[in-house]
């Protein structure tokens, strides 16, 4: 079961009812104190009830609330097909009228001075008089329903109420006429659909900024209590465990009567009294205070706040990489807010590429918030859910070609840099991706001096990565041009793709001028000896059989070399194109790249930054 929407109704700040759409992956971006952690708080309380982070309290009704009542409402999709009821007999929401007009599984909670008040389905389910009430009534309710309807329900289990109430709908006179209605889940047929249901329910795992990152936090164990929970449940565990309880049993049951029949010789009246009885085992509570430190037995809570924030995070991927090899248990919905506090710019784009993998996942869902346009960049476009404020309204849009121009406006595309530095600008260099940053901050070092110009340094210029899916975007709207400055944009070739944005900027009257790489890919400007010295570096063997990939007299063919393996791993991986835009770049001299027929095209690049910086 997957989030496809949230409804809030007098929750905080949406006071009027808000329906909010989800993906595979959602990051919620806009201005701090406009609902954004709102969300994943809310989801929270949803799902976790009493062992959310989050608790509901009377300050959550919104101001001016016309009702005491706040409705939090998800609706699923990617349904169980069928549900296992009455032991063993099979029934399906679909058929019980258990699905909303859209055919999706729609559960509201009403809550009402910081209570559940409760908690319903609703359902296009059947009006007709003797049709809306079978999930509310028990067998001989039904079978005198049936009755009274004159419907033969001998070739049916009266003993199956979910049989029965298949029989009555399917054997009513006339059409069924359909409503979409509340079903309350706390009354028979419903009440026990709704028990099945939990079972499907997504886990949903929240992780705050505002936290204090030490080691006994719940998100350091809270992962480990759900992991411990899934290995002792596993069958093959349950039975060891099982020999483990039942040998303990026997002898301590041997012990105890041993003591009896001692005690019975001293006086029988008190020994008659007594038996073992043996609770069962708690073996998660075995595994309490579980912590985590460095080699050099640094515990967590020291260490630097970045690197406890991206541990933290990554009990999280630990977690979803341990469900995806168990397919048995709920899917996973991990909720971040601000991924990106304390991260370095590089931390960053990992996190991002992790939370991409791990969306692309049947059973992982991820939420973000954020108020950085820069990590907006790195996302697709499609998953882009801004929020801003108009006429006291909370207003959410979903990604289009046009958001990025609201998010420059909101929130400003340099918010980390000073009025003081922002002054000093004369060029931004824009580039598809971090690596590339990476690339180009090195590559300065490799051209003559004339035309050297320090792009990571020399405070008249930044780089900037445009990111390869929403690149486009940025050239065609323009989104940098309030900074009055001009660009020089560098592309990768890729087969032409970007020749025709490149040329956009070259069309600009502002002196901006655009480029696309004659060779394909940034990484095919390092030398083929230097990428082989590399390779051979990630492993002490022969990391290729030469005779069956000729590998070198095609790499400006190639893009990564993916077939190619190391200890079993690919070298996607092990992400080798990083490897190559720093290392690589590093190890390159002019007189390589003129054998690459590259280093005019470089100096051209430079030339065209210094002409405009000067």
């Amino acid at each position: 079961m997957r989030i496809k929407k949230l409804i809030l109704e007098n929750f905080r700040i949406f006071k009027e009812r808000t329906i909010i759409d989800f993906d595979n992956l959602t990051a919620f971006i806009g201005k701090n104190d406009i609902g954004k952690s709102t969300i994943i708080e809310v989801l929270d309380i949803f799902f976790n009830d009493k062992d959310a982070r989050v608790k509901i309290d009377k300050d959550d009704l919104s101001k001016g609330a016309a009702s005491s009542n706040i409705l939090i409402g998800v609706v699923f999709e990617d349904l169980p097909k069928e549900l296992i009821i009455d032991v063993t007999v099979e029934t399906s929401l679909k058929e019980e009228y258990l699905l909303n007009k859209d055919g999706n599984l729609e559960i509201h909670k009403i809550y009402s001075n910081d209570k559940l008040k409760g908690t319903y389905m609703l359902a296009n389910h059947p009006t007709n008089h003797s049709l809306k009430d079978l999930l509310s009534l028990k067998i001989s309710e039904l079978k005198t329903r049936a009755q009274d309807l004159g419907i033969d329900l001998s070739e049916e289990d009266k003993r199956v109420a979910s049989k029965i109430r298949k029989a009555i709908r399917e054997n009513i006179n006339g059409e069924i006429e359909l409503e979409e209605i509340d079903i309350p889940i706390d009354k028979e047929g419903a009440k026990q659909i709704w028990e099945q249901l939990k079972n499907y329910m997504p886990l949903y795992a929240l992780f705050q900024s505002d936290r204090q990152n030490v080691d006994q936090d719940s998100e350091v164990q809270d992962p480990m209590k759900i992991a411990i929970k899934k290995i002792l449940r596993g069958e093959e565990l349950q039975n060891r465990l099982k020999g483990i309880q039942d040998e303990v049993e026997t002898t301590i049951t041997e012990i105890a009567n041993q003591t009896i029949e001692k005690l019975n010789e001293m006086n029988p009246e008190i020994a008659q009294e007594l038996k073992p009885k043996i609770p069962e085992p708690k073996w998660e509570s075995v595994f309490k205070g579980i912590t985590i430190s460095g080699d050099e037995e640094i515990p967590l809570n020291k260490r630097g706040s970045g690197v406890r924030r991206l541990i933290l995070l990554s009990f999280f991927r630990a977690e979803a990489e341990k469900k995806k090899e168990d397919r048995s248990v709920p899917n996973i919905i991990y909720a971040f807010e601000e991924p990106e506090t304390s991260q370095h710019p590089e931390h960053q784009r990992k996190l991002i590429d992790a939370f991409l993998e791990l969306s692309s996942r049947d059973d992982t869902q991820i939420i973000l918030t954020t108020h950085s346009p820069g990590m907006a960049s790195l996302l697709p476009v499609e998953s882009l859910r801004f929020l801003y404020k108009r006429d006291g309204q909370i207003l959410i849009e979903k990604g289009t070609n046009e958001i990025f121009e609201k998010i420059s406006e909101s929130l400003g595309v340099l918010p980390s840099i000073d009025k003081e530095k922002i002054d000093k600008l004369k060029l931004i260099v824009c580039v598809e991706g971090p690596t590339d940053i990476e690339f180009f901050k090195r590559l300065f070092k490799k051209v003559d001096e004339n035309i050297i110009i320090d792009l990571e340094n020399d405070q008249r210029v930044i780089l900037i990565p445009l990111g390869g899916s929403t690149l486009k975007h940025w050239v065609d709207n323009h989104y940098l041009r309030k900074l009055d400055l001009p660009e020089v944009h560098i592309y990768d070739g890729d087969k032409g793709k970007y020749k025709q944005t490149a040329q956009e900027v070259n069309n600009r009257d502002d002196g901006s001028r655009g480029f696309t790489t004659k060779k394909r890919e940034i990484e095919n400007y390092v030398s083929p000896n230097i990428i082989e010295q590399i390779f051979s570096e990630l492993n002490d063997n022969t990391l290729i059989d030469r005779t069956q990939n000729n590998w070198l007299d095609e790499w400006n063919q190639l893009d990564i070399i993916p077939s190619i393996k190391t200890n079993g791993v690919s070298l996607r991986e092990i992400k080798i194109k990083e490897k190559i835009c720093t290392e690589g770049i590093e190890r390159m001299t002019k007189e390589l790249f003129q054998e690459l027929n590259a280093y005019e095209e470089i100096e051209g690049w430079f030339s065209t930054v210094k002409n405009i910086l000067d």
